[in-house]
């Protein structure tokens, strides 16, 4: 039987003594999904296989659209196909698909959120989303102080900066795709990313996470590190991983 899930939201009697980290941001995501992986890869328990959190749930629309049940993002079920940043973002400011015309590039944790680190290449639900030669597909946001280098998730799995000159349309030798998404329900703004609940913790509101403030530095393997955040008793609470 698997344990369930950890620490998503405060704890009430936390409020007061929390302090508020002034970075607005916009919540576009009503849950953050699973990963999707199933394989074990140690039989120490804690690692991703062990937790099902928010299982990834896709409605497929038939008109050209899917649906994120957990985020509750809409999305281009085939990709626009390759093209620079600056194409990508005219090509979604003028998307008509589905009867919609308010299609935007993801922002990266939007974009990484439908990735299935179960497959690969490409890593996501081929099911619904219909599987294409991109390498990379482009978000809307650039790397902190820099305008040629842009964040971008893997067909491989993950995410990462890359110079948007990599691009076959750029110059480049590698495939870069667009793939749309529009918003369902109006975001919520947050006043704050990041609340410090005076007791250890920090809580990212924009997932309803709760971690730990200061890191264990010890150098430890996996094996260890898992152990370590499954015994962990921090704040009171006992259900860290």
């Amino acid at each position: 039987m698997l344990k369930m899930k950890k620490v998503l939201f405060v704890i009430p009697f936390l409020m007061l003594a929390r302090t508020s980290f002034a970075q607005s941001l916009s919540k576009t995501i009503a849950r953050l999904p699973d990963t999707g992986q199933t394989t074990s890869y140690t039989p120490t328990f804690g690692e991703d296989n062990d937790y099902m959190i928010n299982s990834p749930s896709y409605t497929n629309n038939s008109n050209g659209t899917i649906m994120d049940n957990v985020t509750g993002l809409m999305w281009q079920q085939v990709d626009g196909g390759e093209m620079t940043i600056e194409n990508a973002t005219i090509y979604c400011d003028n998307l008509i698909l589905g009867g919609f015309s308010d299609w935007r590039l993801p922002n990266p944790i939007e974009s990484f959120s439908i990735l299935n680190h179960q497959n690969n290449n490409p890593a996501m639900n081929t099911t619904f989303f219909t599987a294409s030669t991109a390498e990379y597909w482009w978000t809307n946001t650039y790397e902190l102080n820099s305008t040629t280098k842009v964040w971008c998730t893997n067909a491989g799995g993950g995410i990462g900066n890359h110079p948007k000159s990599e691009t076959i349309s750029a110059g480049g030798i590698k495939r870069f795709h667009v793939r749309a998404v529009r918003d369902i329900s109006l975001p919520t703004t947050l006043t704050n990313h990041f609340t410090d609940n005076g007791d250890g913790t920090i809580t990212d509101n924009l997932t309803e996470l709760v971690w730990q403030k200061t890191p264990n530095i010890q150098t430890q393997n996996w094996e260890n590190a898992l152990v370590y955040a499954e015994n962990l008793s921090l704040a009171n609470l006992s259900d860290w991983r």
